[in-house]
């Protein structure tokens, strides 16, 4: 028996999944958590981390202030919105596979459902309660992979989203592509059609490095946000090595929330564990908030 309940709704042209328990409470206010899938997926394939989500829920003995809503959509190129698939592709030494464009592609696909999350928190509540019948406590945000890294992005630029869960993502592009860029014998020195110069100075100056993440007080973006970090420690596509200066350093204050799980001989993939502790998270530290 399933443990959700799951909605298809056209948000202004933005086809999205809304899941919610199976034993919705009306007299609760809701959380809403969007989920974002991985590169080469498609929407659907966070159903199996969903589902024991609800499961928790359904079967708590605790007493949660929150009902939780998820909702997942498509990545630009991706699933119901693919255009070109070779566009998903990364570099490879078989030139007919071999994606010249993918350090713009994969940044411009995280950095548009970065804007699509925006535009769904814009307009999501009068699809949703167009009589205003329930209230939106909160918004979240949980991102697997390329999903992970649009969740850094997220953060990073969307003040309205207080929750995030990167899941084998990186919050530093520029570091990760580099690394992987270098594999191919691509630099990132110079521009070139690689890297154009108007691409980094985009990355530069909207990528989560370039704002002051370090600090104490309402300049940084990440202050007074509840962060779960979860990565393989063995993850040979998005290595700890590239997000752990940034992870290590961010400061989210003292009403703020981080915990970070590297899990030790881990490739990039998403755990029993890591889910474990999603639903801990999202139990503990969000719904009973």
């Amino acid at each position: 028996m399933a443990s959700f309940s799951k909605e298809l709704l056209n948000v202004g042209g933005l086809p999205v999944q809304i899941y919610s328990s199976i034993e919705s409470e009306t007299n609760k206010p809701v959380f809403i958590l969007f989920f974002l899938h991985g590169r080469m997926g498609k929407a659907n394939d966070v159903e199996p981390a969903i589902s024991p989500i609800y499961n928790d829920i359904n079967g708590s003995t605790k007493v949660l202030n929150q009902e939780l809503i998820i909702v997942t959509f498509d990545h630009r190129n991706h699933g119901g919105r693919l255009i070109d698939n070779k566009a998903n592709e990364a570099w490879n030494e078989d030139e007919s596979k071999s994606n010249v464009r993918h350090g713009i592609d994969m940044f411009a696909i995280q950095d548009g459902s970065a804007r699509d999350v925006s535009f769904l928190i814009d307009y999501l509540p009068a699809y949703l309660y167009p009589e205003s019948e329930r209230k939106i406590s909160g918004w979240g945000l949980a991102g697997i992979s390329l999903g992970g890294h649009s969740t850094w992005a997220t953060l990073a630029r969307e003040p309205r989203i207080k929750v995030g869960i990167p899941i084998i993502g990186c919050p530093d592009y520029l570091l990760l592509i580099s690394e992987r860029a270098a594999k191919h014998g691509i630099s990132l020195d110079s521009a070139s059609k690689y890297f154009p110069e108007s691409l980094l100075s985009l990355i530069r100056e909207e990528g989560p490095p370039s704002t002051p993440y370090l600090e104490e007080g309402v300049s940084n973006p990440f202050f007074g946000k509840n962060i779960l970090v979860l990565s393989g420690g063995a993850d040979p596509l998005v290595p700890w090595s590239a997000s752990e200066g940034f992870v290590e350093g961010l400061t989210v204050g003292p009403h703020g929330y981080k915990k970070v799980v590297v899990q030790p001989d881990t490739g990039h993939t998403v755990t029993p564990e890591m889910i474990k502790e999603m639903i801990e998270f999202l139990r503990e530290v969000v719904l009973r908030a």
